[in-house]
């Protein structure tokens, strides 16, 4: 009898323990949202010094932070060590780890997403003008464009990512995907070509 309520009592003391933790890690980032307040221009390079915080003491601040200061940021959200968002207008749905040192641009991420290491995602395959000679292209304007993963994808290490992926989804190491990838395709290579289907 004893035991069992000793087993209860711990239980109990879980959630208030994680309360606990979130509201440590709340007040941590509240810094870098008055830094993002006073420069609203100045995401990138806020998120890049986030990034750099070590340990799971960092990954709580990088959520707490990103779930009040991005377009969208679902439940159970992880941003490993490294990983910068570029824009606030980037979306992130449940469930989504992104590896370490990722990049993301001008994304919208369903649920159930899952990165690996070095992941690059652009905002679509022209982000520079490039076609005048007469002008450098860093000073031609640029070309940003929205694009989307699906729910349930798997990225694999090293991936370049700059159009859009459909639900199921698993690209393998390397894959720099140029063109959009139709739901449950597993796709490699250099343009991305899809190799099989999932479930067929």
């Amino acid at each position: 009898m004893y035991k069992m309520s000793t087993e209860s009592s711990s239980r109990s003391t879980v959630p208030f323990k994680r309360k606990i933790r979130r509201a440590y890690a709340f007040l941590l980032a509240l810094p870098f949202r008055l830094m993002l307040k006073m420069k609203p221009r100045d995401f990138r390079q806020i998120s890049e010094l986030l990034s750099l915080i070590p340990l799971s003491t960092g990954k709580k601040i990088r959520y707490e932070f990103y779930r009040k200061t991005l377009k969208g940021c679902g439940e159970n959200v992880t941003v490993h060590f490294g990983t910068v968002l570029v824009y606030r207008d980037i979306t992130l749905g449940n469930n989504v780890s992104l590896g370490t040192y990722n990049t993301v641009g001008l994304v919208d991420m369903g649920n159930n997403i899952l990165t690996a290491n070095h992941c690059t995602f652009l905002s679509g395959r022209h982000t520079h003008q490039f076609d005048s000679l007469d002008v450098p292209i860093s000073k031609q304007s640029h070309r940003r464009r929205r694009i989307s993963i699906g729910d349930d994808v798997w990225v694999g290490s090293h991936c370049v990512v700059m159009e859009s992926i459909g639900d199921g989804c698993v690209l393998g190491a390397g894959s720099v995907v140029t063109k959009p990838v139709e739901s449950y395709s597993v796709v490699a290579g250099n343009p991305a070509r899809v190799i099989k289907k999932r479930g067929v």
